[in-house]
């Protein structure tokens, strides 16, 4: 796992530059996490405030600490999806400095995605450098889904119930989920059955170990978030999910 860690972060060097090349001309921008930052940075947002540290691995877990609410001075807009643990606060706080605040449904699927960041962007403002990205985006999620499904001549994989769309979108049969938590004896006895070629786990809420085990599968754990191994952007959570992904069909 170490050497696919560098691996990724090396690969990711090229989809960082993409991501930050463009001048930021949009709106300040206070982001509670840094997915919700990554939908923002997507629809076109300028500087970006992002709330919970990006090293956490599940963000929305984040207690909100008083220094944290002097990061809507200045800000136009706070962009938040409602389930942080501190989301009521913060828009609270940003509400009464006059904020605008704006609620996005977090979903990696592209169709998803690109739906709550043009919405951002017709908040923002910023319609036009939204479209642009957007050009780029499908392009990159095309390749990625072909290539990844180039790696997996066999397509089946149990999957973390948070990734099964996710999964599905990337071309794999989905024969079983699990998570969140740990499953039954009598669960991972039919996740075994289903014979899968590959268990794909979440990052950010890890619960297919036994599940691996009982399948005897290779375990992949993608993620949501941005923020492990230094990545940022949506195009940096692709890149990197890929990298772990085809690494992970040579096992």
């Amino acid at each position: 796992m170490r050497q696919q860690r560098i691996l990724a972060a090396a690969a990711l060097a090229l989809a960082g530059i993409l991501a930050f090349a463009q001048p930021a001309e949009g709106p300040k921008v206070v982001a509670s996490t840094s997915w919700t930052a990554a939908f923002a940075r997507a629809a076109g947002a300028g500087e970006i405030v992002t709330i919970a540290p990006l090293e956490l691995r599940h963000p929305p877990e984040y207690e909100l600490k008083p220094s944290d609410l002097a990061a809507v001075a200045g800000a136009r807009f706070l962009v938040h999806s409602g389930y942080e643990r501190f989301a009521k606060r913060l828009a609270e706080t940003a509400g009464a400095e006059g904020l605008d605040v704006l609620a996005v449904y977090t979903d990696n699927l592209p169709s998803k995605f690109k739906v709550e960041a043009r919405k951002l962007a017709l908040a923002f403002g910023t319609l036009p450098a939204y479209e642009a990205w957007e050009k780029g985006f499908d392009a990159q999620a095309e390749a990625m889904r072909a290539r990844v499904a180039a790696a997996y001549p066999v397509k089946r994989a149990v999957v973390h119930k948070y990734l099964a769309t996710y999964a599905e979108w990337l071309g794999f049969e989905v024969v079983g989920t699990f998570g969140p938590g740990e499953g039954s004896p009598a669960s991972l006895l039919e996740l075994a059955k289903a014979e899968p070629v590959l268990v794909i786990d979440n990052y950010h809420n890890v619960s297919g170990r036994a599940v691996a085990e009982a399948t005897g599968a290779p375990r992949v754990e993608l993620i949501n978030f941005p923020g492990r191994d230094g990545t940022r952007s949506i195009e940096d959570v692709f890149a990197y999910n890929e990298l772990l992904l085809v690494a992970a069909s040579r096992r």
